[in-house]
């Protein structure tokens, strides 16, 4: 009986702690981010934008090319970008996000990413059905972290690659990719 009281109380203080997208982290983005990455200003700097949440989709998935990696804050180049002052491509550039907006943040990574408001519980994420996959290639960003995955084609600033693991079509930023991975890139998609 005992470890029921404890339990209930531990069982409601993790649904009130859950993250929501639209209540927590929505603000700091706006507060912090908007100014250089949303549609109502006009700037996609980095290829990035917030406000407009189809875009913003794109930079979430679980596989190397995503910026948010859901269930992973450790393994997301967004998460790391703004907690960490002494990153080369800090944001935003010229402040730092208060430890609270960072726990926020990470915790919400953590939750699994989502724009829905969480109920506290992990999210269940369906597996993309297998599509015929493209010859595996290996593609190297501006960091010199190798990505393997098939090309699919070139979409305006973007190349779009298929992610062996799931098939799922991801966009990646040509500018993110190192020079040579570009070309291969531009020879890929030549008629």
């Amino acid at each position: 009986m005992i470890l029921l009281r404890f339990s209930l109380p531990l069982v409601f203080l993790s649904s009130a702690l859950a993250v929501d997208f639209k209540k927590d982290i929505q603000p700091i983005l706006e507060k912090n981010c908007y100014e250089c990455h949303s549609e109502k200003t006009g700037k996609r700097k980095g290829g990035f934008v917030f406000d407009e949440l189809d875009t913003f989709k794109l930079d979430i998935a679980d596989n190397d090319v995503a910026q948010i990696r859901p269930g992973k804050p450790g393994e997301s180049h967004f998460l790391e970008v703004i907690a960490n002052p002494d990153h080369e491509r800090h944001m935003p550039p010229k402040d730092q996000l208060s430890n609270g907006d960072i726990r926020k943040i990470t915790d919400w990574i953590t939750d699994g990413a989502s724009f829905e408001k969480s109920d506290g519980t992990k999210p269940m994420v369906a597996a993309a059905p297998k599509k015929d996959l493209p010859p595996i290639m290996s593609w190297t960003n501006l960091e010199g972290k190798t990505i393997r995955a098939g090309f699919v084609r070139l979409e305006g600033e973007n190349v779009v690659l298929r992610m062996p693991a799931n098939g799922a079509e991801v966009p990646y930023p040509l500018a993110k990719l190192s020079p040579e991975s570009v070309k291969q890139a531009q020879e890929s998609g030549a008629p």
